[in-house]
């Protein structure tokens, strides 16, 4: 099974994922990941979100839209594990990569979208800045980092996840509750 993991900022997408590795041991990649890794050849903090978003956009603009999608989809063809988590999904370009990576590794696609409100996010956001040793921002700053150009086809997500995957909201479900749907979820399918 294919599970490709998309939302917002701060919105729970990571714990999720650490429930389909840990419960079902399966692999996974994050875009992100990648990001980081050229942040760091290039000397830059590849644990600020605003750095990875500028490189993002900015690689963008030189390779094309699909350019991460491409390496995405490159890595994960070549992993043998049964189960795979694709995080980080944030582009509609990244749908038909989850959807090409199913089809060459013979599995199905759960398309998982995991959405908070905006307040959930901001409290969430700055913990991991704490945990990080980082100084919180503003709200005023964490709007901006939800209006960089980097995100600005989540919402495309979103409206996909209703009709061709799951939403969880949560602002809705705690992990426990989160965890029991994901089990429901996966028993349907039989993984």
């Amino acid at each position: 099974m294919l599970f490709g993991i998309a939302g917002p900022t701060a919105s729970g997408k990571t714990t999720v994922t650490e429930v389909l590795t840990g419960e079902y041991g399966a692999a996974y990649m994050r875009y992100s990941e990648i990001l980081a890794d050229i942040a760091t050849k290039h000397r830059l903090d590849a644990t600020d979100k605003t750095t990875l978003q500028n490189l993002f956009v900015t690689l963008r603009e030189e390779r094309g839209e699909d350019w991460l999608a491409k390496e995405i989809a490159a890595r994960a063809k070549a992993l043998a594990a049964p189960h795979l988590v694709i995080e980080g999904n944030r582009r509609k370009v990244d749908l038909k990569t989850l959807t090409d990576v199913a089809n060459a590794r013979g599995e199905k696609l759960m398309f998982i979208f995991i959405d908070a409100s905006p307040d959930t996010r901001f409290i969430r956001y700055n913990g991991r800045l704490e945990r990080q040793g980082k100084t919180p921002i503003t709200r005023e700053a964490f709007t901006v980092l939800e209006q960089n150009p980097a995100e600005d086809e989540v919402d495309v997500l979103r409206k996909y996840s209703q009709t061709n995957g799951v939403c969880i909201d949560t602002d809705t479900y705690n992990i426990e509750e989160t965890k029991v749907l994901l089990e429901n979820m996966l028993k349907k399918i039989a993984l």
